[in-house]
């Protein structure tokens, strides 16, 4: 599902999906990072700029929906430009990020 390391002196959030990451998942998650955020953060409120960088990596991920894909796009407006990516896609779902124009913008690795 996920799990996290956050590394305070880098300023690092690295986020460790697994699995199957389907709607209903996805929906879950949405509410437990924006939870992770919160706590990260002085400032709470939602529409703020984090001041870290963030990295979704799906190593084990065998499986993503157009859930995950919006959830990658609010976590990328979540932080500056340049300080979102995702890393160890294998091949399929780095596929499924250019089909939807997506692998450059949120810099899929």
């Amino acid at each position: 599902m996920l799990s996290y390391d956050f590394n305070p002196d880098e300023r690092v959030l690295t986020c460790y999906f697994t699995g199957r990451l389907d709607t209903i998942l996805s929906s879950q998650i949405a509410a437990e990072l924006e939870s992770k955020f919160e706590s990260l953060t002085e400032n709470t409120e939602k529409a703020a700029v984090l001041d870290f960088s963030l990295i979704f990596d799906v190593k084990e991920v065998n499986f993503i929906s157009s859930s995950f894909i919006r959830l990658c796009v609010a976590g990328k407006k979540r932080v500056k430009d340049g300080s979102f990516s995702i890393r160890n896609s294998d091949p399929f779902i780095k596929k499924t990020f250019k089909i939807a124009g997506l692998d450059e913008i949120l810099n899929v690795i």
